[in-house]
């Protein structure tokens, strides 16, 4: 099974996925609303050291090694296909994880707009993220 996935691709997808992490937490897009949500001020430096970067890209290397390995379990045929079974996991178990720290954050209030901006936030990455590394994977066999 590991031989049918290409560590090319993985890699490609797992650095494309990181890039839109940037720029999804940046001033750019959600970067000020993010802060905000997290209790931050809005304009605040969002200062990283190279070890949390080099953390991030690993996981995000594993996150899209894992997506290669379940397209070849389920074999993939289109690029339909590979967008369905990245959204069913991203749903499946990102999405769920994320709405359980929504309702169970012990920051009350737990229904307000803070959590919930928070949540939506940080779904609507990784869906953005799984849908473009099912797109590298499937174009780069």
């Amino acid at each position: 099974m590991f031989t049918l996935i290409d560590p090319w691709a993985v890699l490609v997808a797992a650095v494309v996925a990181y890039v839109i992490g940037w720029a999804w937490y940046s001033p750019l897009l959600w970067g000020k609303p993010w802060n905000e949500s997290r209790g931050n001020a809005a304009d605040a430096p969002t200062v990283m050291s190279p070890r949390i970067l080099l953390y991030g890209f690993v996981n995000t290397l594993l996150m899209s090694f894992v997506i290669a390995v379940m397209f070849a379990l389920v074999d993939v045929f289109s690029l339909v296909q590979s967008l369905q079974v990245a959204l069913l996991m991203c749903f499946g178990f990102i999405v769920t994880l994320k709405f359980n720290e929504l309702i169970y954050t012990n920051t009350p209030p737990h229904w307000g707009r803070r959590a919930q901006l928070l949540f939506l936030i940080d779904s609507g990455y990784y869906i953005a993220v799984f849908l473009a590394v099912a797109t590298v994977l499937w174009y780069l066999p």
